[in-house]
């Protein structure tokens, strides 16, 4: 249904939009709750319905830091006892500099393009980025781009009110098990992830009431794993795993629900319960 959705919304936006620039889709939703099934079955759709058109998918995961340079993060985190950095996934794991390059020449048809893939199985499951000679080649002038990340959308709080922020969340919660100045360090470092979402001329987004689903999801996704290859983490492991990420729900992802991020009116909500069922929908 949320594919349905979505096609239908693009389709929409499509029969208006002047070509003489890409259309930009941003998606987002938590982890686990579908959004690059939705985002690769929209970039189906686009190809069956509109051959004429060059639509090409971007993942906020292809410009993850190279192994070697993750590394360096990592080394460095444990030294200041900081966890959430130690490992790829959260603000600041990224290689901005090439991801914004990369949609800036996609944005301006200036091809070819190439456009990095990672492989997170690489280093025993650490990931690197794949050699260049193996990136994907955009040859042709691209008409819709469709960018997935699972933090797609969240915007730096402002400074001075951050420590409000994260001094009214639960005190035994997990967004206070990390020390206010490590989450100011990543809230800081999401400023610099704006100029990415600015090129977003629409965004549908996954809405979910509770976010204890996303360990619920992430559960689902290993049992899965563990069927199909025999190897997968157990429930202790995907919690650590989990909660990693999590004061960045915490923090962020109401504040994009509630205000979007395109300009208004070209935001999608799509709200879904833990089965991933659309329960409703709206623009806003």
């Amino acid at each position: 249904m949320a594919v349905q959705v979505t096609c239908e919304y693009v389709d929409q936006q499509l029969s208006t939009w002047n070509l003489s620039k890409p259309l930009v889709l941003g998606v987002s939703g938590p982890q686990g709750s579908g959004k690059l099934y939705l985002a690769n079955h929209l970039l189906v759709h686009l190809r069956t319905k509109y051959p004429h058109l060059t639509s090409v998918g971007l993942l906020i995961d292809d410009f993850y830091l190279s192994n070697l340079e993750q590394r360096e993060v990592t080394a460095k985190a444990k030294i200041d006892g900081n966890s959430v950095l130690q490992g790829r996934g959260l603000p600041g794991t990224h290689d901005l500099r090439l991801a914004i390059q990369v949609m800036e020449q996609l944005c301006s048809r200036n091809v070819p393009v190439k456009v990095p893939i990672y492989d997170k199985s690489a280093f025993n499951g650490e990931g690197d980025r794949l050699p260049e000679s193996e990136w994907q080649v955009i040859e042709n002038p691209v008409d819709v781009i469709v960018f997935e990340g699972w933090f797609n959308g969240y915007k730096k709080i402002d400074s001075q009110i951050f420590p409000s922020a994260y001094l009214t969340q639960d005190p035994s919660g997990v967004v206070q098990r990390h020390r206010m100045y490590y989450l100011e360090d990543i809230n800081e470092r999401l400023a610099s992830y704006e100029p990415l979402w600015i090129k977003f001329d629409f965004f549908v987004y996954l809405r979910t009431d509770n976010l204890a689903n996303v360990f619920k999801w992430r559960l689902e996704q290993e049992a899965g794993l563990i069927a199909e290859k025999g190897v997968g983490m157990n429930p202790d492991q995907v919690r650590v795993f989990v909660d990693r990420y999590m004061p960045m729900y915490y923090l962020y992802y109401e504040r994009m629900c509630d205000g979007g991020v395109a300009e208004r009116g070209r935001n999608l909500e799509i709200d879904i319960d833990e089965s991933r069922k659309v329960r409703r929908w709206r623009r806003l």
